[in-house]
């Protein structure tokens, strides 16, 4: 994984999953590569306006009063 960037976790049936490792292979393709353009593509197709907070902060945590 290179600096800057971050990880998800897919759950995939095994048969899925070894077609899509095949084909990127016989294609010379990376399976993170593929998957990153797939979910860019899809976030084109389904853009919408995002709260500020959550451009700025993806991630679903929620804060504690105090903090």
């Amino acid at each position: 994984m290179a600096q800057g960037e971050a990880s998800i976790r897919v759950y995939l049936s095994p048969e899925t999953k070894d077609r899509f490792k095949t084909i990127c292979f016989f294609k010379g393709l990376n399976m993170s590569d593929v998957t990153a353009e797939l979910i860019e593509d899809w976030l084109a197709k389904n853009n919408m306006d995002l709260p500020i907070s959550q451009k700025n902060d993806p991630s679903p945590k929620s804060k504690k009063s105090g903090d």
